[in-house]
């Protein structure tokens, strides 16, 4: 497992270029590694969050809930991921990061973060582009579900993992560790548990992916990326 500053150089990387300096400014960032069990949240809608968060180990998600108690997850985050860099800049969280599995998190504090982007402006610079991508995965999402076949977005949901995933090395013979319930996907796609069975079923009998056990094996990236008219070019991966 990644120290907190290692982890933060990698997912930084990814999103812009960083010097030799800012890699060792990264690296001085300290905080607290936390541990927490399956499924609880991290942080809650209304909370005034002073710190922000790393993912170390495991898999967490951000959601909401509707008024009529439906979940909307709205992303999955897995290790060297920032899922919530925002709270340097707003009052309160207006949606919940909650653990998928037992997740080792590391917890910076707004101030140390500031210190850094203080001493390092192309750090800064890194960040608010990171925020900046985060937004650029959203409206993917939300095109995705809007107009996309349940197929064809849940193709398009396992694409974009993957290749996250393959940008910091977290993938080994076409597969990577996705370890999302079936419920979940249901309400990362907008659609129910019997059809993301259904769809799951779909995609294997095409020979494109199978999905068991946390793993996502993907067996023919092109095809999976074609049906879906998946473009990884809203990830602005630099990696």
């Amino acid at each position: 497992m990644l120290s907190i500053g290692d982890a933060l150089v990698v997912h930084l990387a990814c999103v812009g270029e960083l010097s030799t300096e800012d890699k060792a400014a990264i690296r001085s960032i300290k905080g607290e590694v936390r541990t927490y069990p399956k499924q609880r949240d991290v942080m809650r809608v209304g909370d005034k969050p002073d710190e922000s968060m790393i993912v170390l180990k495991g898999h967490v998600c951000r959601y909401t809930i509707g008024h009529d108690g439906a979940r909307q997850v709205q992303s999955f985050h897995m290790p060297t991921e920032t899922p919530c860099l925002e709270t340097l800049h707003i009052d309160y969280m207006d949606m919940n990061l909650a653990t998928v599995t037992e997740a080792t998190i590391g917890a910076i504090k707004h101030t140390e973060l500031q210190r850094v982007l203080t001493e390092r402006p192309n750090v800064l610079s890194v960040v608010w582009r990171e925020t900046l991508v985060q937004g650029s995965i959203t409206r993917e999402w939300l095109v995705r579900n809007s107009t996309l076949p349940a197929h064809a977005a849940m193709a398009h949901l396992f694409c974009e993992i993957y290749t996250r995933a393959q940008a910091v090395g977290l993938t080994r013979d076409m597969t990577c560790d996705f370890p999302v319930s079936q419920e979940m996907l249901a309400d990362s796609l907008g659609i129910t548990a019997v059809h993301v069975n259904r769809t799951l079923q779909v995609l294997r009998e095409a020979n494109l992916v199978q999905f068991k056990g946390g793993l996502l094996w993907v067996k023919d990236f092109e095809r999976l990326q074609a049906l879906a008219d998946f473009d990884p070019l809203y990830l602005h991966l630099h990696c």
